[in-house]
Formats: C-alpha cells, sequence, structure tokens
C-alpha cells in the first residue's frame, strides 16, 4: 500500500461533523482562539459521567462545534490553511483519518475502576483515502496496527497519544474513586434522572482534588507554546 499523504489545500475533514477534544484540549483551544481572535469556538459536552458523592457530570470530551459556516472555527476559509497546526492541533485531527470506531467506557463500582477499550476504524470520508486505497485495505489496517502504522506512521502515533491521554484521565479518576474522593456511575449526561448536576470539565475536576495535575502532565510543550505565540 501506498503511504497516506494528506493532499495540500484540501480542509475537507475540517467540515465533516464536530471535533472530539479531549478536557485539556478544550482549554488549550480556547485560549489559542483568544489569542488569534477567533470568535465562533464553541463546545458541547461529549461523554459524561457521573459523581454521586458530590453531584456533578463530570465531562471526559467535548465536541468542539463547526461554525455557521460548516467549518472548523480554526479553518481559515480561503487558504484551507488550519491556523493551530503548528501551535497545538487536537489529537482527533492529527490522528485523522484513523479513528475510533468504538470507545466503550467501564465504569465499575465494584473495583471502583474507570477503564475503556478503543477500536479503531480508516475513515473512507478522506478524499486521498477513498481514491488511493481499497475497501480490503482499509479493513486490513483497521484490523492490523502494524499494517496501518507503516502506512500512516504519523496518524497512528497521534491516536497511540490519544490512548496515552485517555489513560491518565481513566487511572486519575480511578484512584480518586478508590480514595474516596469520588464515587461515579456510567452516563452520557443526557439521559439519567441528575441533568440539573453543575457539569464540570473532568481536567479542572481532577486538578481541584490533585493540584500537581497541570496541562504540562499532557502536553509537555504547551507552556513554550503559549508564551511564544503571546510574545
Amino acid at each position: 500500500m501506498m503511504p497516506f499523504k494528506c493532499m495540500p489545500n484540501c480542509g475537507y475533514c475540517c467540515t465533516i461533523s464536530p471535533v472530539t477534544v479531549f478536557p485539556h484540549e478544550m482549554i488549550i483551544l480556547r485560549m489559542l482562539a483568544e489569542d488569534l481572535d477567533v470568535k465562533d469556538l464553541t463546545f458541547k459536552p461529549g461523554y459524561v459521567i457521573l459523581d454521586v458523592k458530590n453531584g456533578v457530570r463530570i465531562a471526559l470530551s467535548y465536541l468542539m462545534q463547526l461554525n455557521d459556516e460548516g467549518r472548523c472555527p480554526f479553518l481559515e476559509p480561503s487558504t484551507k490553511a488550519c491556523l493551530v497546526h503548528s501551535l497545538y492541533k487536537p489529537l482527533t485531527c492529527r490522528s485523522f483519518p484513523y479513528l475510533p470506531r468504538v470507545i466503550r467506557y467501564v465504569i465499575d463500582p465494584e473495583l471502583k475502576l474507570v477503564d475503556f477499550d478503543v477500536e479503531f476504524v480508516v475513515s473512507s470520508l478522506c478524499p486521498v483515502i477513498k481514491n488511493n486505497y481499497s475497501m480490503e485495505d482499509l479493513e486490513l489496517m483497521s484490523r492490523n496496527v502494524r499494517v496501518a502504522v507503516k502506512v500512516m506512521p504519523k496518524e497512528v502515533n497521534a491516536a497511540e497519544e490519544a490512548i496515552r491521554v485517555r489513560k491518565i484521565y481513566a487511572d486519575t479518576l480511578t484512584a480518586l474513586w478508590r480514595a474516596g474522593l469520588v464515587e461515579l456511575r456510567g452516563g452520557d449526561g443526557n439521559n439519567n434522572n441528575n441533568v440539573n448536576w453543575p457539569l464540570v470539565n473532568a481536567f479542572e475536576y481532577i486538578r481541584y482534588f490533585m493540584p500537581s495535575i497541570s496541562l504540562e502532565s499532557f502536553v509537555p510543550n504547551i507552556t513554550s507554546i503559549i508564551r511564544g505565540l503571546r510574545e
């Protein structure tokens, strides 16, 4: 199979759907939007779990919404350039078209455990994928990560980084649960009996109990990125 290479000045993936981002990424993107004067950045909660001990809903992900023109707020419309490409690009964007097909969370009250399982797929919505790879190619890459990493190493590496980050959230919430600071239950945040509970960002909520957790815990070079942008 030929190596995957994103088509220049395409931007199609920036217009397909809202982008799933991690809680800390939402914070970073808001800072970048302020400095880049991006006005139409909005988020909606994605996957949400409940902390019944403290009466809050915890957002483990967010959906960065397309703007009124049907594109990512960070996509420059005339050049199709990503304004945050060289600053901080969300992991979902960096891994496209190698994306999770399914993310299954396990919220186990007996073990006081937060865990997850991810299955990946290669999206045929990408024009390069659609025009250059067969369905058999896509199925093989989806089943075998060794094949996928040979074809699209940067994208698979970003997907694996997303797994590492997701595990930080899962392991930290598990530790808080076992310490008796939270009591977690599964829930999508929309169809449960506690919809009036406050919604909290998982990164900010974890930091409430563990102030040593910082943006650098997830993105080691984020301080230099923000400092350089503002100088």
